[in-house]
Order: structure tokens, then sequence, then C-alpha cells
């Protein structure tokens, strides 16, 4: 009786029972692998992201600085063309009364010239 006992204890599965076993845990694992590799194309579409926008950023940053430098060298061209007008005008400012005065006809010749 013993015997009977112990081997009741331990029962074998079927050919079919077996397969059946064999053939989910393949498809657990097959599940997990697939699970597996898309979360780390997730990871390296996430990093390939991060990488673009950081490369647009930088780009935005060099466009950035190089349309400020145009911009500053243009403001400062015509600041100097200003500068240069103003004090050319400054020059003037004078020698529209003396060149009035050059031209100015002579009242004492005139009016003798009339007696």
């Amino acid at each position: 009786m013993k015997r009977k006992a112990a081997k009741a204890g331990k029962l074998r599965l079927s050919p079919n029972e077996e397969t059946m076993l064999l053939k989910e845990e393949y498809e657990r694992r097959r599940k997990l692998r697939l699970q597996q590799v898309r979360e780390q194309q997730k990871y390296i579409a996430l990093q390939i992201r991060q990488k673009v926008k950081q490369r647009r950023e930088q780009q935005l940053h060099r466009l950035e600085e190089a349309l400020r430098a145009e911009w500053q060298k243009a403001q400062d061209e015509k600041m100097k063309a200003l500068e240069e007008l103003y004090l050319s005008n400054l020059r003037a400012i004078g020698e529209a009364h003396r060149q009035a005065k050059e031209n100015e006809p002579d009242l004492e010749a005139l009016a003798k010239q009339a007696e």
C-alpha cells in the first residue's frame, strides 16, 4: 500500500498536457520578450527625440546669435552714418550765415549809384 501512496503523490502529465504547458511557457516568454523589445524601442525613440530637440535648440541658438550679431552690426553702421551726418550738419550751421554775408548786396554802393 505504501507504494501506491507514493506513486499517487507523483502524478505524471499526459503528453497533451505537457505540450500545452510547454506552449503556454513559450507564449509567456514570447510575450515577455515582445514587451522588453517594445520598452527598448520606446527608450530609443525617447533618446532620439531628445537628441533632435537638443540639436534644434542648438541650431536656433546659433541662428539667434548670428542674427543678433548681424543686427548689431547694422545698428552700428546706422549709428556711424547718423553721427557723420550730425557732425557735417554741425559744421554747416554757420556756413549759411557766412554765405549770406558774402553775397549781401552793398547797400551803400547801391545808394550812391542811385543818387
